[in-house]
């Protein structure tokens, strides 16, 4: 059954203050945090107990956290950038880590990426050339959309917090629920339409508009590796 339930959840809990974790909200609601970060990603059903739980505690009726999108109703949200709180690990001192998404995991990333327990299953390293004080992860690219970059390229994308910021002809991983990791470049309107244009540098490739409310995350390129040398014309 397709509700607003999980998309409801995961707003409602940004709205709240100090950027509430998923620990710390199930710790409220005395929920286990699997099973709330397996609410908020859309991968389990609400018992029956814990939907009434929710509703009262955010004081919104059971059918409105089920049926209606409760972000276009709260005001305030519309002028507000699209936050999400991070999930991510460190190394033994308290670095952050460069998590890699194998081509496996891309699947489950785009309805567990902020579920801490599927980001610490993901490998992860360092790389001493990138800035430390900025979120960095690494995405497998599949396809021809994107030429000259290679189908298989591991691309590494820097975390971006305020989506309104980004400059139009940037190159960014953006995760949607519905398309998955696409590596685009983006033309923003978001902060007038809530919407973002995405364009393939291979011209075989029309643009295409996605909401604002689709997006779940975005990274900003910052670099690839490739494991061949690229051919030339020689």
């Amino acid at each position: 059954m397709s509700t607003f339930f999980s998309q409801n959840l995961r707003f409602l809990r940004s709205k709240m203050s100090e950027k509430t974790s998923q620990e710390k909200l199930a710790e409220i609601l005395q929920i286990k945090k699997p099973t709330l970060g397996s609410y908020e990603s859309g991968r389990a059903e609400p018992k029956y107990a814990d939907l009434i739980l929710l509703a009262n505690f955010f004081e919104v009726e059971v059918d409105e956290l089920l049926k209606e999108d409760l972000s276009k109703r709260i005001p305030g949200l519309s002028n507000k950038p699209k936050l999400r709180i991070l999930a991510t690990t460190v190394n033994d001192d308290n670095e952050e880590n460069i998590e890699m998404v194998p081509v496996k995991a891309l699947a489950g990333y785009t309805t567990s990426y902020d579920d801490l327990d599927f980001i610490k299953e993901l490998p992860t390293f360092q790389v001493p050339f990138l800035t430390k004080d900025r979120k960095y992860r690494v995405f497998p690219i599949k396809g021809d959309s994107m030429l000259p970059l290679q189908s298989g390229s591991l691309v590494f994308a820097e975390y971006v917090e305020d989506w309104k910021d980004i400059k139009d002809g940037t190159i960014c991983i953006v995760v949607t629920r519905e398309d998955g990791v696409v590596l685009k470049k983006v033309i923003n309107h978001l902060q007038e339409k809530n919407v973002l244009i995405l364009k393939s540098t291979n011209k075989l490739y029309d643009p295409y508009p996605i909401l604002g409310t689709e997006i779940q995350e975005i990274w900003k390129f910052a670099g690839y590796f490739y494991n061949e040398f690229p051919e030339t014309n020689e």
